[in-house]
């Protein structure tokens, strides 16, 4: 499998952007067709509520389409649930976008009933940026998949407009001129003060400033404790009793078999692999990481596998931006800067295939002891030993 691969990557997501970026494209161009907006913007009606209305609208259309591109290539859908429902809310809100163009295109005519479906309809849109932001959180495992509270704070403002004029409304309110231009004007300044907030202002220094370094992190014996799960399988299935200790080597032989194979067969069965347990202390090390760090995870498991492996990620809330499986060809990992794995040839592929800026911590196992083909890299600091995850983090952190 290509080592490009983003989490959960498959032809339907791609597809969905695709999609929901014509989607984008029609809603916006189409709107043009309709004759009243046509009358508002050509030429523009600079003293129409109708004309700023819907401005805002298109502030937020065209705002919200380039945030949504960025946060697709960061956080690109999966294909779990919580992928499939993100994909859905997305595809509502740029249909709340369509309706928010007819609502907007009519304020202003009179009696304004239309007022009160544009005003809502902010508001619609807010609770469902925070809807997508819990969910991108909850299928990354990662509170900086959304900037929730800056979605309250603005998403008030447009909630107290449409609640007062509903009720002052109901009670049949002569509203001024000047109260209408406030409401008309509000979601505009929201939603210019939510994107500065969210992204503009961060872009002098995001362009000053490099990229997040991306981590790779192995599964097997780094992640995952699978060694021990497979020693109690085979004394079970051959009666051979070995500890985790006499496994020194990566193809520790006994009985006409060896340790590799036992891992390989084992994990073929999904409930063995959702069973093994995590090490310990790699959770919540990869959570305080990930706050500086991309995490990219990369298994050399069988390719066929990777739906569990994703499946054991999700059931232990790991953070990470990418699955990769390296089965094929091997961890040189060209987009990582940083590499944890626990089998010697994988550090040294590693770092001497790629920029002299990698670096490489080496898990220690009992089967990766033996490090004389990578002693220069030890002694020059570009690869180190890590004993535990509390280590990792020391060295990373």
């Amino acid at each position: 499998m290509a080592e490009n691969n983003d989490k959960g990557d498959n032809k339907l997501p791609r597809h969905f952007v695709t999609f929901v970026e014509i989607f984008f494209a029609v809603v916006l161009g189409a709107s043009i067709v309709d004759p009243e907006i046509r009358a508002l913007l050509f030429p523009p009606a600079f003293a129409s509520l109708g004309f700023w209305a819907l401005i805002a609208v298109y502030v937020t259309a065209i705002t919200s389409w380039t945030g949504w591109h960025k946060s697709t290539i960061k956080y690109p859908y999966g294909d779990s649930r919580l992928g499939e429902v993100r994909s859905v809310v997305d595809a509502i809100i740029v249909a709340t976008y369509a309706a928010l163009l007819f609502f907007g295109s009519r304020v202003g005519g009179g009696a304004d009933k239309y007022l009160s479906g544009y005003l809502w309809g902010f508001v619609i849109v807010f609770a469902l940026y925070y809807f997508v932001g819990q969910v991108r959180c909850a299928d990354y495992h990662t509170p900086q998949a959304s900037k929730r509270h800056l979605i309250v704070r603005h998403g008030v403002a447009p909630l107290i407009g449409a609640s007062t004029y509903t009720v002052l409304s109901h009670i049949s309110f002569r509203f001024p001129v000047a109260s209408l231009w406030v409401l008309v004007l509000l979601p505009l300044a929201t939603m210019i003060s939510y994107r500065w907030f969210r992204e503009w202002r961060e872009l002098p220094r995001t362009q000053k400033s490099e990229r997040k370094s991306t981590i790779a992190v192995d599964m097997d014996g780094v992640l995952v404790e699978q060694v021990i799960p497979v020693l109690q399988k085979v004394k079970q299935e051959m009666g051979i009793e070995l500890n985790k200790c006499d496994i020194t080597d990566w193809e520790y032989p006994f009985e006409g078999t060896n340790i590799k194979i036992e891992i390989i067969k084992a994990e073929r069965e999904r409930e063995f692999v959702l069973q093994m347990p995590p090490m310990e202390y790699a959770r919540e090390a990869l959570q305080i990481l990930s706050e500086k760090f991309d995490i990219v995870i990369a298994t050399s498991r069988e390719s066929s596998t990777d739906s569990w492996s994703q499946e054991w990620l999700n059931k232990h809330a790991v953070p990470y931006q990418k699955f990769v499986n390296t089965s094929s060809q091997g961890k040189t990992l060209p987009n990582a800067d940083i590499i944890i794995d626990d089998y010697v040839p994988n550090i040294e592929a590693f770092i001497r295939k790629g920029p002299p800026s990698r670096q490489a911590i080496l898990f220690a196992q009992p089967w990766n002891h033996d490090t004389g083909n990578i002693a220069d890299l030890l002694k020059s600091g570009k690869a180190r030993v890590a004993n535990s995850w509390q280590t990792v983090l020391a060295l990373l952190a």
